[in-house]
């Protein structure tokens, strides 16, 4: 038996718990007797149901499911294992806090990728090699076997077992070891997520090839270096030929399905492919959607739960506010109510609804701007509030939906106050507190209403921090861009859209530009 840590590292790293100690231990915590392991052993072929899943390709793809039982003798063990595989750097899948999006993000931005695949994979691991490889952890002979009679099928990995991924990983940590250092004397970044494994850099890939890297697109992997094929010769796998893919720096380049060309991406076809879907389901119903689906793609799948899970990858991919996802979602939503996404409002749209009109007609009336503030509330400027603090508010977009407010804390020396409303929480979003002060020539952004008049929308003013005077002891925030009347009570923004002052006044007869320091805000509220 190959020593203690010879394949996963130093002894101290592995520590077996009290339940891999002995078969006896193993079997008490599973709650397995000698007599059911042995059943296991003899039928376990009669334990699984077997179907297949069609890949892209149009080939199926073989999946074997576990009964009940047998699925949680295997998640158990799942769970024994998960604390002693010590995860390489390149390992992307299953394992918790990564994912094909972290797999295709190590890529980004490279110019020249090599994308291989291992045939067969879980198949391609044995009864013997999960053995061997548990047994190098310092396991006895017998519970190493115990383990592999519950969580293997006809002497290999099924796929399908909650226990497979984990055994995997294990396995394929001297691969990964190998691919890693092939890697670094080849001057590239290598990471795998299960069978796919991708090579990338900024300079072409003449490391990984016996000769001159292949031209883009499909190549025989016969092509690649002798050094790199005995890795995989020697750790019992083989290259699937049909899946070995280059790509360099004029090409699509993709890693496990997602496009790292600029910026994480999902291929267009996907994208057409979802708004076809959810047309036809806009446009035939949503019977005739699910009879149409079901003729081309088979099985009893919800045609709603199916696109769910496109449009919540499409959101994973492309970030939650971006407008292609916002769009597809929009509609998705629309079709499917029961089944309605999250959708987070673009910076824009947080920026449109988190400020509004102020206005009062006491003493002569006045008309300025306020927002709302995350853990604040409805903040404007003291000096937009009616002296007996009752104020009217309303969106341009709704000019004739007006919400009556009161006063609950107003400064007069700060020229700040906040709000009391009952504005409804659909109606408006919230602004955040900038994460540090502003500072000189940093940029900002003052938002507001300027001399409102109806059909007037946001004012958006970019700018920089001229200085950072000090007023009555008040600390403030003087800008470049003017800050004319109508504006006071509105927010002035960082680069991250971040609240960093109040504006307080400006405009030419004024002749400073100056808005409160947001930290003024903070001292002073209860």
């Amino acid at each position: 038996m190959p020593p203690m840590g010879h394949i996963f590292g130093p002894v101290s790293f592995v520590k077996l718990p009290p339940e891999l100690m002995s078969e006896a231990s193993l079997l008490a915590h599973l709650g397995v007797g000698r007599a059911e392991l042995n059943v296991i052993s003899w039928y376990a072929g009669r334990m699984y149901h077997k179907f297949d899943i069609k890949k892209k390709s149009g080939k199926a793809r073989v999946i074997n499911a576990p009964d009940r039982r047998l699925k949680m003798l295997q998640r158990k063990i799942a769970d024994l294992l998960t604390p002693l595989y010590r995860r390489r750097n390149p390992v992307h899948g299953f394992v918790i806090g990564r994912s094909v999006k972290t797999n295709a993000q190590s890529h980004l931005g490279s110019k020249f990728i090599v994308n291989l695949d291992l045939k067969d994979f879980f198949p391609s691991i044995s009864y013997g090699r999960v053995t061997g490889v548990l047994r190098s952890l310092g396991m006895k002979r017998e519970v190493a076997e115990a383990i592999a009679t519950i969580c293997c099928l006809n002497g290999t990995l099924p796929q399908g077992a909650p226990s497979s991924p984990i055994l995997s990983n294990m396995v394929c940590f001297r691969l990964d070891r190998r691919l890693r250092e092939l890697a670094k004397d080849a001057r590239c970044i290598y990471t795998r997520y299960a069978d796919d494994l991708s090579f990338s850099s900024y300079q072409p890939l003449m490391g990984l090839f016996e000769t001159t890297p292949p031209a883009s697109g499909h190549f025989s992997p016969d092509l690649l270096s002798e050094k790199l094929k005995q890795i995989f010769s020697g750790n019992g796998f083989v290259l699937n030929p049909d899946k070995a893919h280059y790509a360099d720096k004029h090409s699509r380049r993709t890693v496990t399905g997602i496009r790292i060309n600029e910026a994480l991406n999902v291929d267009r076809r996907f994208v057409r492919n979802l708004r076809a879907a959810l047309y036809s389901v806009e446009t035939l119903g949503l019977a005739a959607a699910q009879a149409k689906f079901k003729s081309l793609h088979g099985g009893k799948a919800d045609v709603g739960q199916h696109l769910q899970g496109k449009v919540s990858w499409l959101g994973y991919i492309k970030g939650a506010s971006d407008p292609v996802f916002r769009s597809v979602a929009s509609r998705f939503n629309a079709a499917f109510p029961p089944l309605a996404l999250d959708i987070l409002p673009s910076p824009q749209e947080i920026r449109e609804r988190s400020v509004w009109l102020i206005e009062h007609w006491e003493t002569g009336g006045d008309q300025g701007t306020a927002f709302f503030m995350k853990g604040v509330g409805l903040v404007t400027a003291e000096h937009c509030i009616s002296p007996s603090g009752i104020v009217e508010l309303y969106h341009p977009t709704k000019p004739s939906n007006k919400f009556a407010a009161s006063v609950k804390h107003r400064c007069p020396d700060r020229d700040l106050a906040v709000l009391d409303h009952a504005i409804p929480n659909n109606e408006f979003y919230e602004l955040e507190t900038a994460g540090k002060a502003a500072a000189t020539g940093d940029a900002t952004t003052a938002i507001g209403y300027p001399g409102y008049g109806p059909g007037d929308r946001l004012n958006i003013r970019p700018g920089a921090v001229t200085s950072l005077p000090t007023k009555s002891a008040v600390k403030m925030v003087e800008v470049q861009q003017m800050l004319t009347p109508g504006m006071s009570g509105g927010p002035l923004l960082d680069v991250d859209d971040r609240v960093v002052g109040v504006v307080h006044k400006g405009g030419h007869d004024h002749g400073r530009q100056l808005a409160i320091a947001i930290s003024e805000l903070h001292a002073w509220l209860p």
